[in-house]
């Protein structure tokens, strides 16, 4: 859709143009509205539009002034200008600064939209060739923070400034400037339980990163990642104050989406500031500690400078607790893993000068010592792994990484108790399928338990476990059902049908046929004739 800003200062006017046209058919969208040139030209740097319509006469800044100034955030806009004025020179000079058109008012509706289906196609090729551009950005700044987020997690330094302009295109000054990473950790409550809202959620705070970071820089980058957004930028001399005031208004801009969602709470963490880019993966260190501790301090900037991480404060469980653990996951146990879960994270919280990062070492080490207990005992998804270190930065505080760990463990103890419960039954079932097929013959247990594939001692306490019959009493019943369905619905002997349930011995069936349902085989066929 072609993204379209209207500015007015009558509002009436403004509804006119919402009203009057279908925009959506015609493959445009209102992007914003303005009742004056001040507003129209945040709107245009806020949304970007590919059309502004805009009266000549406006408060703030008049319709020209504004068509100019707009012209310098966005060099590609295109105007249509609306006025009550019929002067020629008003139309000669916004004609001079590219307008599109010019419409007198009152305005008609098929002038209107003949101006912009004659637009369209013009627009369509610039929209479609502005989007592969800024696809194409953003893959380039999604490709670079992937490389300084591994370079940071090998802890090793981050691209050269030669490499990053052969590879990337990107052109630093020999000398001077300060270059910093950030990650900006926007943190919505059951986040987990929702994820298409979060990833919206997520997706406007990029926007809102790239855009702060345009105002305040030329080289930048930034991308959506699951520790939240990260970033880096270079600026020519640091001014803490501006920059601050950069992420406060990135924090603001997220948490103003708390309309869709009960809280929000966003934390900018900055990594402490760097003479030369291959420094950037100790600054995304920082950052990416300070962002963990936001789980045990509450803040809503921090920054490296003025508290440095403590990357040597690390947590390491006790090998008794590691075992209650391995224990409580190998006998797929969720009673014992919650107590083993309650008293662990007591401990954790007890420790003196807890952090983030002393908080993730726990995660992991119950993590890793579940893990090893339940692969003795089946086959764990390859996925768990990854969606319970998704599920940590979930996170919101400590409460929280209790409770990731506590839903994802017994969440998977009923899936591999399911499994084996499915493992114990289905022989039991090929069993049963057996039996169907071969009642009609002289069966024994032998035969049933060795196509189970189990010796018959094991298969008989099995079967009694799982059907609550023993084998005889299975098999029988089954016969007799099947002889009462033929005595009732064909016109057979008694004889008949016992030798087609399996018994040769007529006098044997006929009491045992009795047995079961009180009356002979006889008497059981005259009720039904």
């Amino acid at each position: 859709m072609l993204r379209v800003v209207l500015a007015d200062d009558e509002n009436k006017i403004i509804l006119l143009l919402q009203k009057l046209i279908d925009w959506e058919s015609l493959g445009y969208e209102i992007a914003g509205t303005a009742n004056d040139g001040l507003r129209a030209l945040e709107l245009v740097q806020e949304k970007q539009p590919h059309l502004l319509i805009t009266d000549v006469r406006m408060p703030g800044c008049s319709g020209i002034e504004l068509i100019q100034r707009a012209k310098d955030l966005q060099p590609n806009l295109h105007f249509i200008v609306i006025s009550g004025y019929r002067k020629f020179e008003y139309a000669q000079n916004a004609l001079k600064y590219g307008v599109e058109d010019y419409l007198l008012k009152p305005l008609k509706q098929d002038e209107l939209t003949g101006i912009l289906l004659r637009l369209k196609d013009k627009l369509g090729e610039e929209a479609a060739l502005e989007f592969r551009l800024r696809k194409s950005g953003e893959r380039q700044q999604e490709l670079l923070i992937d490389a300084l987020k591994a370079a940071a997690d090998r802890q090793s330094p981050f691209l050269t400034a030669e490499q990053l302009q052969s590879g990337y295109g990107l052109h630093f000054p020999e000398s001077g400037g300060a270059f910093f990473a950030a990650v900006v950790k926007p943190d919505v409550a059951n986040a987990a339980q929702y994820q298409d809202g979060y990833q919206i959620m997520i997706r406007h705070a990029l926007e809102a990163v790239r855009r702060e970071l345009r105002a305040l820089t030329d080289t930048y980058a930034a991308a959506a990642r699951r520790e939240g957004v990260l970033a880096f930028a270079r600026v020519g001399e640091y001014q803490a104050v501006e920059v601050q005031q950069c992420f406060t208004k990135i924090r603001k801009e997220i948490e103003k989406q708390r309309d869709l969602f009960w809280t929000i709470r966003c934390t900018a963490c900055l990594g402490s500031r760097k003479s030369r880019v291959e420094q950037l993966d100790v600054s995304l260190q920082e950052a990416l500690w300070l962002c963990r501790d936001r789980l045990c301090l509450t803040q809503s900037w921090r920054d490296a400078e003025r508290e440095p991480p403590v990357f040597d404060r690390r947590y390491q469980m006790e090998t008794a607790r590691k075992k209650s653990f391995q224990v409580a996951a190998e006998c797929l146990d969720e009673e014992r893993m919650n107590q083993a879960l309650g008293e662990s994270y007591d401990s954790v919280l007890s420790q003196t000068d807890l952090n983030g990062q002393m908080l993730e070492d726990w995660f992991y080490q119950v993590l890793e010592a579940c893990l090893y207990g339940m692969r003795q005992v089946g086959r764990v998804d390859e996925r768990f792994s990854a969606e319970m270190e998704d599920r940590f930065w979930h996170c919101a505080d400590a409460q929280d990484v209790l409770q990731a760990l506590r839903e994802g463990l017994c969440q998977q103890i009923r899936h591999l108790r399911d499994e084996r419960s499915l493992r114990e039954t289905r022989p039991i079932t090929d069993a049963k399928r057996y039996i169907q097929q071969h009642y009609q013959e002289a069966l024994r247990l032998e035969d049933v338990s060795s196509a189970a594939g189990f010796n018959a001692t094991y298969f008989s306490t099995l079967f009694k476990k799982e059907t609550g019959q023993n084998f005889m009493d299975y098999l029988t019943d089954l016969r007799i059902g099947k002889a009462k369905e033929l005595l009732s619905g064909y016109d057979l002997s008694v004889q008949d049908v016992a030798e087609m349930v399996g018994y040769r011995d007529l006098k044997y069936f006929s009491k045992l046929f009795k047995k079961v349902t009180g009356v002979s085989p006889s008497d059981y066929k005259k009720l039904y004739r």
